[in-house]
């Protein structure tokens, strides 16, 4: 009895699965309260989360690739987006802001506007969660801006383009990747708060003289360095031997001569309340980026005093800035 002998063959169907698009979304920023002087100074970083999720497992060989494109910003200071004022856009004044796809982010890994920056391999196996990718955005701002303060915000919109490929044995790729480009808009916030941060107060120094009347005006400057554009009083107290009153007196022992500071070349009194303080406003002169405002006086020996022993008379007296 003979038997045939027939080959046979198991013939597979494979079917790719259909896929959805990935969703994309975007959280917003906030590098939130700061003084003008710590944004002039120093560069402040925050970031947002940016997560791509797919209905596949993600591949764990990283042949997925996720990119953002810097689209646009709804203000720009050159080639990178900036913050503005929201409650007085008439303002020029703006705060750069760097936008990065890793935390050290500087000149040379920023993202500019028009430029693209792309994450794979093992950057986004090790970001890999599930069936989703969770992609930290970093925003760095520009130092060096002087500012006034306020509410600032910009809006970025990043164009979000992905590959993701669903994989089975072995992290080969099953059917066609998941790809798509999709636009998300990201909001920038940063608060500027008022601050002072310096009084420059040179000492007095009237000279020698045998009189009281042949000692000179000495006309000097206080020197007073705020936020751009910041509304604040300038005051000089009566000094340490005014013993309570009003007229100032430097001092040797038991004996005094009498003397007065005057806003400027005036009569007016510089003293340290009400209208005797100076407004900001009424400044001598403000400085080319508007932090340092200068304030002109003038010291005199009060006419009609009896002239004291000879010595070295002193006194002190107290700057303040209220604002």
């Amino acid at each position: 009895m003979r038997r045939a002998l027939g080959v046979f063959t198991q013939l597979w169907l494979f079917s790719s699965p259909l896929h959805a698009a990935c969703t994309v979304a975007m959280a917003n920023a906030s590098f939130g309260s700061l003084s003008s002087f710590t944004v002039r100074g120093t560069e402040q970083q925050t970031s947002a989360n940016l997560v791509v999720t797919c209905d596949t497992i993600l591949n764990l060989l990283t042949n997925d690739t996720v990119s953002m494109n810097v689209l646009s910003a709804t203000v720009t200071s050159g080639t990178r987006p900036a913050m503005k004022r929201t409650d007085n856009t008439t303002l020029p004044d703006v705060v750069p802001v760097r936008v990065c796809g890793t935390s050290s982010c500087s000149n040379t890994t920023e993202t500019a506007v028009g430029q693209t920056y792309s994450w794979s391999g093992n950057t986004l196996l090790g970001l890999l969660t599930s069936k989703s990718y969770t992609l930290p955005i970093y925003f760095r701002t520009v130092s060096g801006q002087s500012v006034t303060a306020g509410p600032y915000q910009v809006n970025v919109t990043l164009n979000i383009s992905y590959s993701v490929c669903p994989t089975g044995l072995l992290g080969i790729c099953l059917g066609t990747p998941q790809t798509g480009t999709v636009p998300v808009t990201t909001q920038l916030t940063m608060n500027v708060s008022t601050d002072c941060i310096t009084i420059s107060a040179p000492d007095v120094n009237f000279g020698s003289a045998p009189l009281v009347s042949n000692f000179p005006s000495v006309s000097q400057s206080v020197a007073i360095t705020c936020t751009k554009g910041s509304t604040y009083t300038v005051g000089i107290n009566n000094g340490v031997n005014a013993g309570g009153g009003t007229v100032r007196k430097m001092v040797n022992g038991s004996n005094s001569m009498s003397y007065d500071i005057y806003k400027g070349s005036t009569s007016t009194r510089w003293g340290p309340s009400g209208t005797e303080r100076w407004a900001s406003g009424a400044a001598s002169s403000v400085s080319s980026d508007g932090t340092v405002n200068t304030y002109n006086y003038t010291a005199r020996m009060l006419s009609g005093q009896n002239t004291p022993p000879a010595g070295t008379y002193t006194d002190t007296l107290v700057v303040d800035v209220a604002f």
